[in-house]
């Protein structure tokens, strides 16, 4: 005998096992108000766990120490963006990021160093204003109060600090922007000097090879080849081919200072030299003190020229570079003391803490809904009953 709360199931159309009978759409809007239901007869209850969720969520709120925030930030020049290369406005800051990272990255990667951690800690005496025991716990509170953004299109970089007193955040950020100036201009100034040194070492050889070639000059007179080949066309070719080489060599002097041997920019310029030195060794041609001897020691007076020239520009401009204060940063905004706190806010603390026990509170309604319909299933009561006699 078929209980009458069972739905009658009919036999498939092949004979086979019989189908399950379609849900109708009302035992669906049944599961629905199954439970909106209890929640609707418990809603005062849901309400006051809401306003109590609430209330504890400002009082929590009003618990957190206040923070304040500060931001300043600064734009990078475009027109004195470092090319992260040789020849680029600092060579020495190249090397802290990958070939072909964009330039935004080297700043933002010097701001985030412990070089700069660490003057802005002891500045500001940030172990005793934050009481912290050791000095590895301030850095690490340092680097969660501070975040750089960077804009990769446009070379802005935004530096926002939060700390609990509001003149400190705003000077710590602006002190940010001060210890980056630092850092480039010790290494602009370095670099420059490095430059310097060397261009000047390379001037005294230059100098001294002008000098050999100009006596040399002097000495061969004038022969019946000077009459037939041109002595400005000859030497010309060859002595811009010599400066070439020379500045190739200077660049690749320059890049192994703050590149590896077997990295690729070496590699171009170690290819690009020898390009170079072959072509000026196809243009040398060989000859005796007879015939043709003041053509070619005028040539070689012209190629020592021109390397003397070449070194003596690049010696100026080291020169220039180290005296030079100009730097490719520009400051935007200063960062200000903050009017109020940035947080907590009390809004969004609100908020959650009503969500909360909005939340708690319908679960609790829910588990007491179907712990209560479980008790009036004769199943469920004889389950109950046997787990009671055997714990007894």
């Amino acid at each position: 005998m078929s209980s009458p709360d069972r739905a009658p199931s009919w036999p498939s159309a092949d004979g086979g096992a019989p189908a399950e009978p379609r849900r109708p759409a009302a035992q669906a809007s049944a599961g629905v108000l199954e439970f909106l239901l209890p929640l609707w007869h418990r809603k005062w209850r849901l309400l006051a766990a809401l306003v109590a969720g609430a209330v504890l969520a400002v009082g929590l709120a009003l618990l957190q120490p206040p923070r304040f925030t500060g931001q300043a930030s600064f734009i990078i020049q475009p027109a004195l963006r470092p090319s992260l290369g040789a020849n680029s406005l600092l060579p020495g800051l190249a090397g802290l990021v990958g070939q072909g990272t964009n330039p935004v990255d080297v700043y933002v990667t010097i701001l985030r160093s412990q070089l700069i951690a660490e003057r802005i800690v002891e500045r500001f005496e940030l172990h005793r204003a934050w009481d912290t025991r050791t000095r590895t716990a301030t850095l690490l509170r340092l680097s969660r109060s501070v975040s750089f953004g960077a804009g990769r299109r446009d070379g802005l970089v935004v530096i926002t600090v939060e700390d609990d007193h509001p003149g400190r955040a705003a000077a710590i950020a602006n002190q940010y922007v001060e210890e980056l100036r630092s850092v480039l201009r010790a290494s602009t100034v370095e670099d420059a000097r490095q430059r310097r040194l060397f261009y000047g070492a390379q001037l005294e050889a230059a100098s001294s090879a002008l000098a050999l070639a100009q006596r040399r000059l002097k000495d061969s007179g004038f022969d019946a080849a000077a009459l037939r080949v041109e002595p400005r066309a000859v030497s010309e070719g060859f002595g811009r081919l010599q400066a070439e080489v020379a500045a190739a060599e200077g660049r690749l002097s320059a890049a192994r200072r703050v590149r590896a041997e077997g990295s690729a920019e070496v590699q171009a310029l170690v290819n690009d030299l020898a390009t170079l030195r072959s072509q000026m060794d196809r243009l040398k041609s060989p000859r005796g003190e007879g015939d043709g001897a003041f053509v070619d020691r005028l040539r070689e007076f012209r190629s020592a020229e021109a390397v003397h020239d070449a070194i003596v520009r690049q010696l100026e401009s080291a020169k220039l570079d180290e005296a030079s204060d100009s730097l490719p940063l520009r400051l935007l905004d200063r960062a200000v003391t903050p009017e109020g706190p940035s947080s907590p806010r009390m809004l969004l603390w609100i908020l959650g803490g009503a969500l909360g026990g909005l939340l708690l509170q319908g679960t609790w309604v829910l588990l007491r809904h179907r712990a209560a319909l479980a008790r009036l299933d004769p199943a469920h009561v004889e389950r109950v009953a046997l787990l009671r006699a055997l714990l007894r």
